[in-house]
C-alpha cells in the first residue's frame, strides 16, 4: 500500500545514509546489488529477532505454540516418548512436527520457520546456528546370520541416500572407503533393513532404532560385534538469535528422559 515512487526515496535516503548502492535500476527492472542482497537478509534476521521478543514479552513460553524439526532417523524412536513427556510436564504447550532431512531443517531454523530441531552430530555449524548436545547414539554393523564377510566388501555397505546427516556420520566415522559404498541407495531406515535382510548388504544403524524393535521382524539378522563401535550424538539447532534458549534447553532435558524410556 506503498506507491512506488514513495518506496524509490525511502530507498535512496537508506542509500545515502549507508554509503552504498543497494538496488540497480533501469528502465525495466530493478534488482539488489550484491550488497543490498547481503542488508536485505541481514535486515530480515532483525525483523524476525524483533518478532521474537514481542513474542517473548507478551507470550509465557510453556502456553504458547512452537514447530520441531526433527530428522528421520530419529523421528520414529524418540519423537513418541519425547512427545509424551513434554505433554505430561508442560500441557500446555503446544507442538507442531516437521520432520525432513538434516539439510531442509537447517535452512528452516536459520530462516525462523522452525523454532528448534532435533539433530545429529557432527553437523556443519553455521554462524547463525548454535548446536547444543545431548546424548550419544551408538551406531551398530547389522548384517544377516548367513553373511559370511567379516570385512564391508566392495559395494556391500548400504546407506540412506544423500541428504541423511546418518550416512556421512558412517563414511567418517567408520573410515569407509567410497568402492565399499553399494550403488543403491535409502530413503528410510525400513527399507534398509529389509534389503539386508535379503543377504544384498549390511549397514550401520542407530542403538535407538534397533532399542525400538526394529529388527524385530527379521530374526535372520543380527549385530556384528567385532566391528568398532563407532556412535553419532543426537542434541538440538536452533537460532543463536532466539531469546527462548533457556526454555529450548528445559526442552533438551525431556530428550534426554526419551533416550531413557
Amino acid at each position: 500500500f506503498v506507491s512506488p515512487s514513495t518506496i524509490s526515496e525511502a530507498i535512496r535516503n537508506l542509500e545515502q545514509d549507508l554509503g552504498v548502492r543497494l538496488v540497480e535500476r533501469d528502465t525495466r527492472s530493478v534488482h539488489f546489488t550484491p550488497m543490498g542482497l547481503r542488508i536485505a537478509e541481514q535486515a530480515q534476521q532483525v525483523v524476525f529477532a524483533t518478532q521474537d521478543l514481542l513474542k517473548v514479552a507478551n507470550t509465557d513460553f510453556f502456553q504458547s505454540h512452537i514447530t520441531i524439526g526433527v530428522i528421520p532417523t530419529i523421528a520414529p524412536y524418540l519423537l513418541p516418548s519425547f512427545m509424551a513427556i513434554v505433554k505430561r510436564k508442560y500441557p500446555k504447550l503446544n507442538i507442531s512436527i516437521v520432520e525432513d532431512n538434516s539439510q531442509n531443517l537447517l535452512t528452516q531454523v536459520e530462516n525462523f520457520k522452525l523454532d528448534f530441531a532435533i539433530f545429529a552430530f557432527p553437523f556443519e555449524q553455521t554462524e547463525h546456528i548454535k548446536q547444543r548436545v545431548i546424548f550419544k547414539d551408538k551406531l551398530r554393523l547389522v548384517k544377516h546370520k548367513r553373511w559370511a564377510d567379516n570385512e564391508i566388501g566392495q559395494g556391500d555397505l548400504l546407506l540412506l541416500e544423500q541428504g541423511h546427516c546418518l550416512r556421512k556420520h558412517i563414511i567418517n566415522q567408520a573410515k569407509i572407503a567410497k568402492s565399499q559404498i553399494a550403488e543403491s541407495s535409502f530413503s528410510n531406515l525400513g527399507t534398509l533393513v529389509a534389503i539386508i535382510e535379503r543377504k544384498i548388504g549390511v549397514s550401520f544403524l542407530p542403538k535407538m532404532a534397533i532399542k525400538s524393535g526394529i529388527l524385530k521382524k527379521y530374526p535372520k539378522l543380527q549385530i556384528d560385534k567385532t566391528q568398532p563401535s563407532i556412535a553419532r550424538e543426537i542434541g538440538l539447532i536452533y537460532s543463536v538469535d532466539s531469546p527462548w534458549e533457556q526454555y529450548f534447553i528445559e526442552l533438551g532435558e525431556c530428550l534426554r528422559l526419551a533416550k531413557r524410556a
